[in-house]
């Protein structure tokens, strides 16, 4: 217990430095360990948008707000990190892709209540833990809006990087597995939640659908 504690700050310290200082790796970082499958496993998020008032939260180095504006939708980018946020911004320049960001705290966003009908998150940080956060997602959803949670993924063939990195999402999601942890986060806010799995012959990604409870 006390070595799983031990590990955990150590991740939640390297995730900082990821997400911050080197926020330049990002992008090289998510398709190595991935395989390429990354902006794959991010785009299961897109047939499930409903409305066209979209929040990414966070944006992370903005590759799903270029893939859903070239979907045909004009999103919102929100993160914390300034140096996401730099990355994401010449991202968008340079594909001549508009779109608004904001440096923001998942736990207290600068949005009116209801202001989106759907909220995007693909592989969020720790911020996910904390129920203020998702109590501020959805007071910005509208009544009828939509959660969308990208999460989780593993590799479905057997092979030595399969299972480490198989390993390494189970060691994040604790000791239950991945889908049932995102239903009881989700429902613990609040939320009215569907979680599946979405892949291919070689990985798979948990895909949660949430709206609010009535």
């Amino acid at each position: 217990m006390l070595l799983r504690r031990a590990l955990r700050r150590l991740l939640r310290f390297a995730f900082h430095l990821f997400y911050n200082p080197f926020a330049f790796t990002y992008d090289l970082v998510s398709a190595l360990v991935s395989r390429g499958h990354w902006r794959t496993w991010t785009r299961a998020a897109i047939p499930r948008i409903q409305g066209t008032r979209i929040l990414e939260l966070p944006c992370g180095t903005g590759n799903l707000l270029l893939d859903l504006h070239s979907a045909g939708y004009a999103p919102i980018g929100a993160d914390l990190s300034p140096w996401m946020l730099d990355i994401t911004r010449g991202k968008l320049q340079r594909n001549s892709a508009p779109g608004r960001l904001v440096r923001a705290r998942a736990q207290a966003l600068p949005f009116p209540t209801g202001a989106f009908d759907s909220v995007v998150m693909t592989f969020p940080p720790g911020f996910i833990s904390d129920l203020s956060a998702l109590t501020e997602i959805r007071r910005v959803l509208d009544a009828r809006g939509r959660l969308i949670w990208v999460d989780g993924a593993r590799f479905v063939q057997p092979g030595l990087w399969s299972r480490l990195v198989n390993r390494w999402i189970g060691f994040v999601g604790g000791e239950i597995e991945y889908a049932q942890l995102m239903q009881q986060v989700l429902e613990r806010a609040g939320f009215s939640a569907q979680v599946e799995w979405v892949g291919d012959e070689e990985s798979a990604v948990a895909v949660a659908t949430a709206t609010k409870e009535t």
